[in-house]
């Protein structure tokens, strides 16, 4: 999955009959210089809306496009991520930490930033299992329920 940046070239605008129905799409132009298609349901409000030269985060899957919506991207995260952990008095080092992540042009990772997110995720999973073995789980217990809490974590980064 590539996560890259862009902005709207033509909005949606007309239904067209396509391969799984009524269809709409809007063509983004990627800070690289290579132009997508982003596709949608004629219902697709958020898509209806975006407007000409608007900045958007594209998610890649492989296969197709998808503007991401809602979504906070690593240099819009905030100096001190507030999590409901707070409130149990645990907040794992880790996540604390300030993104100071440089924007990409072409949306590929290079070795060592790869590296360092491997280290950083890696934290983040230790650190899940712990705090599950410390209230008490057996590691057969803690492992699937880490790995649980750390996929529904990993959608945010």
């Amino acid at each position: 999955m590539n996560i890259l940046k862009g902005r709207v070239k033509y909005t949606a605008g007309k239904v067209f009959e396509g391969q799984y129905g009524p269809s709409i799409n809007a063509a983004i132009t990627l800070d690289n210089g290579t132009d997508i298609r982003v596709y949608g349901k004629p219902d697709d409000n958020k898509l209806m809306a975006l407007k000409k030269d608007d900045a958007v985060t594209i998610i890649h899957d492989g296969k197709s496009y998808k503007v991401a919506f809602d979504m906070v991207t690593a240099n819009e995260l905030p100096e001190k991520v507030q999590t409901l952990t707070e409130q149990s008095g645990w907040i794992p080092p880790i996540v604390q930490q300030t993104a100071n992540v440089a924007p990409k042009t072409n949306g590929k990772l290079t070795a060592e930033e790869i590296s360092e997110k491997a280290t950083f995720m890696t934290g983040i999973y230790a650190d899940i299992f712990h705090q599950l073995q410390a209230s008490g789980l057996e590691p057969a217990q803690a492992q699937p329920a880490a790995a649980t809490i750390f996929i529904q974590i990993g959608k945010f980064f």
